[in-house]
C-alpha cells in the first residue's frame, strides 16, 4: 500500500508540473542574496531615455504596486524625470539585453530627502515570459479558482504579474524591532530600502497593528539576517498582527542596538537605526520615511531574500545553477 501511495503521488506532481510548467511548489523561494549569480539588470525607461536603476530602485508596495527611483537631485536622470508623468521598467538577462519582463508605470509622488529624491511610480501593466502563454493561462486559472485564501490580499488583474515580475530581482527579507522600551515585536518586511546613507524608506499595510506600532513609538531597528533562518524568519510572518510582548518570547541576538539598545533578532548581520521623520498613504500601504541614526555590520555573511516562483522557475528552465531554500 505505501508503494502505490508513493507511486500515486508521484504521478500527481508529475501531471501538476506538465500542465503548470513550475517544479517548485512555493511561491516565494528563499535564497542567499550574496551567492545568487547571474541577476536580472533593471532598467528604467521614458521615451527615448533609459538608466539603470538594478540596485537603486525600492520595491514599496504591491497593491497598488509602488516602485521608488532615487536619484541625485542634480543628476541628468532627476532633470529628466521631473517632466515625465510615465515610464516602464525592464528587467533585462545578460550581454544581450534580452528583456524577460517590463512593468509600465505613472507617477504618483516625489519625497525629498537630503540630496536626492525618489519619484515613486504606480504600476499599470506588467508583460514578462518567465513562463510561455498556455502555463500562464493554467496558472492564472488555478490561482483565481483554487488558492483564494480567506486573509489573503487579493491581486485582480494585471497587477498579479507586475508583482511576479517585481520579485524577479531578489528582495531583502529583514526583520524589524519596535519597542515601547520594555515590551517589543519583530516582524519581517520585504518592501524597504535605503535612500542613500542618511536615510530609508519601508512600507507596512494601514490595516496592520506592526505599522500602528511604527507610528506611535516611531524609532525602529531593521535587520538583515543569515539566509540560514529563513524558516524562522517567515514563522514571524504573524507578528504584523501581533501586540508587543516580553522579549523573551523571541529568539535574540546576545547583544543590543547601539544608539536605542533595541533587541536584535538571532542570525542579525547588519543593522539600521532609525527614526521616523514622515509617512505618506497610498492603496493598502503606508510608507514611511527615516533618517539613518546608527548603521552597523555584525560580520560577514549571508543575506536573506526572496524570488517569485514564476522567476525561479525561469533560471531553472534555463540552466541557471541556484541554491534556494524551500521551506
Amino acid at each position: 500500500m505505501l508503494l502505490l501511495f508513493k507511486i500515486e503521488t508521484v504521478i500527481k506532481k508529475l501531471l501538476k508540473n506538465f500542465f503548470t510548467g513550475l517544479t517548485l511548489s512555493q511561491e516565494y523561494i528563499c535564497l542567499d542574496k550574496t551567492l545568487f549569480k547571474d541577476p536580472l539588470s533593471v532598467s528604467f525607461i521614458t521615451d527615448d531615455n533609459s538608466f539603470e536603476v538594478t540596485t537603486t530602485h525600492l520595491f514599496l508596495g504591491y497593491k497598488p504596486l509602488i516602485i521608488g527611483i532615487v536619484l541625485e537631485r542634480l543628476s541628468e536622470e532627476a532633470a529628466l524625470l521631473s517632466n515625465r508623468l510615465y515610464g516602464r521598467l525592464n528587467f533585462q538577462y545578460g550581454e544581450s539585453d534580452s528583456t524577460v519582463g517590463s512593468i509600465s508605470m505613472k507617477k504618483i509622488n516625489k519625497i525629498a530627502l537630503g540630496e536626492s529624491d525618489v519619484y515613486l511610480f504606480e504600476g499599470i501593466e506588467g508583460n514578462h515570459h518567465f513562463l510561455n502563454r498556455f502555463y500562464k493561462s493554467i496558472n492564472n486559472l488555478r490561482q483565481r479558482v483554487l488558492f483564494r485564501k480567506s486573509g489573503n490580499i487579493d491581486l485582480p488583474g494585471n497587477l498579479y504579474d507586475q508583482i511576479r515580475i517585481a520579485y524577479s530581482t531578489p528582495r531583502v527579507i529583514s526583520l524589524v524591532t519596535v519597542s515601547d522600551g520594555t515590551k517589543i515585536n519583530l516582524f519581517p518586511t520585504d518592501l524597504h530600502g535605503p535612500v542613500g546613507k542618511k536615510f530609508y524608506m519601508s512600507s507596512l499595510r494601514i490595516s496592520g497593528r506592526a505599522n500602528d506600532q511604527v507610528e506611535k513609538y516611531r524609532n525602529i531597528v531593521i535587520s538583515e539576517v543569515h539566509a540560514i533562518r529563513f524558516k524562522q524568519t517567515y514563522l514571524l510572518g504573524k507578528n504584523h498582527m501581533k501586540e508587543l510582548g516580553d522579549a523573551r518570547e523571541f529568539e535574540l541576538y546576545p547583544q543590543k542596538s547601539v544608539s536605542f539598545g533595541f533587541p536584535l533578532p538571532l542570525g542579525v548581520s547588519r543593522y539600521r537605526e532609525l527614526k521616523q521623520i514622515q509617512s505618506w498613504d497610498h492603496g493598502i500601504h503606508r510608507i514611511h520615511v527615516y533618517e539613518v541614526i546608527n548603521e552597523e555590520v555584525i560580520g560577514q555573511g549571508s543575506t536573506l531574500a526572496h524570488i517569485h516562483q514564476y522567476y525561479a522557475q525561469w533560471r531553472i528552465d534555463q540552466n541557471l545553477t541556484d541554491h534556494f531554500l524551500i521551506r
